[in-house]
């Protein structure tokens, strides 16, 4: 139980009548507590986290019994806080504690209501974390991220992950940046004529100071020995390097793919080697399914019509999926994330192949739809 509770500063509080409350507005996360008294009420109100619970209780003058009560009914749905542990972020300056606070606020949060369902054996879900965020938080700035491509794309998921706390952050593209490449939240026009790499560096170091980021050419190659990414981001600018991809699946790195082209734009599958498809499959699949794609796609390369909205929502899609990954949370290991001229969202689920290599110790297929 905790200590030092504080309902979760990202949910409002809002008085319905005089015995209910509601707790938070979107309809994936709004929670109705109801049958309180005033000092109920009062009691929940001094929730934040200035007080023990002891004082909390004795300040309310509300029955302990019925205090504990709330504490659990709130605790299990993932509405508290415990703040009675060191101080969040010592090791940042007091402007990034600030920065980064929204989003300490939002990973404090589980997914939807929390219920405490059971799992498949039958047994209770572990409660919420009551630490704020700070262990999710913390898991984000442990991690290490390789980004191959610092284009349109590229450059802005290292900013989205630099300033969503990620740690480590390595960018692999030495091609000269051009004025098509500036965009809004990735390369400006102060990098045009510099290594697209450097730019997108520089662009994370800008918004997270505290970020450990740097250029390819500084970095061992994978398949030299090098240390391991948690996980690494495709945003190549042209069309995608199947031999990179290869020794990705060959290490077992998982793997992401985020591309845009002809104003459309994907990202997937994230590619988690022996336990989904792989970017080989996709291509084998598509073979399968029209005998001249190989053709068609080797005289089609490219990345033309990579307008600036449709490669932000690429960035922002791939970003969200890198973290999801990161923090643990239910990532699509088997899905394309399709974002379509009209601004539509659609997702295509692909099968490991059977003739492919990354298959060929494990049979069991995944269903397509299309």
């Amino acid at each position: 139980m905790a200590s030092r509770p504080r309902v979760k500063p990202a949910v409002g509080v809002a008085v319905r009548d005089e015995e209910t409350l509601q707790f938070g507005l979107h309809p994936a996360r709004a929670v109705l507590l109801t049958g309180l008294d005033e000092r109920a009420r009062r009691f929940v109100g001094s929730l934040d986290g200035t007080r023990t619970l002891a004082q909390a209780i004795a300040d309310s003058r509300v029955d302990e019994t019925i205090a504990t009560r709330i504490i659990d009914l709130l605790a299990g749905r993932g509405l508290l806080d415990d703040v009675s542990g060191p101080a969040p972020l010592t090791t940042l300056s007091r402007e990034e504690r600030d920065r980064f606070r929204p989003d300490l606020e939002a990973l404090s949060l589980p997914p939807t209501v929390y219920e405490l369902p059971e799992t498949a054996s039958g047994q209770k879900s572990p409660p919420p974390a009551l630490d704020g965020g700070l262990k999710a938080f913390a898991g984000r700035q442990g991690s290490y991220v390789r980004i191959y491509g610092a284009g349109r794309i590229g450059a802005r998921v290292a900013a989205l992950l630099a300033a969503a706390g990620v740690g480590r952050i390595c960018v692999l593209d030495p091609g000269c940046a051009r004025a098509e490449d500036v965009v809004p939240g990735g390369l400006g026009w102060e990098h045009v004529g510099r290594p697209r790499e450097e730019g997108a560096v520089a662009v994370a170091a800008a918004v997270a100071p505290s970020v450990t980021a740097w250029a390819g050419r500084a970095a061992a190659g994978l398949m030299d020995g090098a240390a391991a990414p948690h996980l690494v981001v495709l945003a190549p600018v042209g069309a995608p390097d199947p031999l990179l991809a290869h020794d990705l699946t060959t290490l077992g790195i998982p793997h992401l793919l985020a591309t845009c082209a002809e104003g459309c734009g994907a990202v997937g599958p994230l590619v988690v080697p022996g336990q989904s498809p792989c970017l080989s499959c996709i291509e084998l699949t598509r073979r399968d399914r029209d005998p001249g794609w190989p053709a068609v796609r080797a005289a089609i390369r490219g990345q033309s019509g990579c307008d600036t909205i449709t490669s932000g929502l690429v960035a922002a899609q791939a970003a969200g999926q890198v973290l999801a990954f990161l923090d643990k949370r239910g990532v699509d290991a088997v899905g394309t994330a399709e974002i379509l001229p009209d601004l539509q969202w659609r997702r295509r689920v692909w099968p490991r192949h059977p003739r492919c290599r990354c298959s060929r110790n494990d049979q069991a297929g995944l269903t397509m739809v299309a």
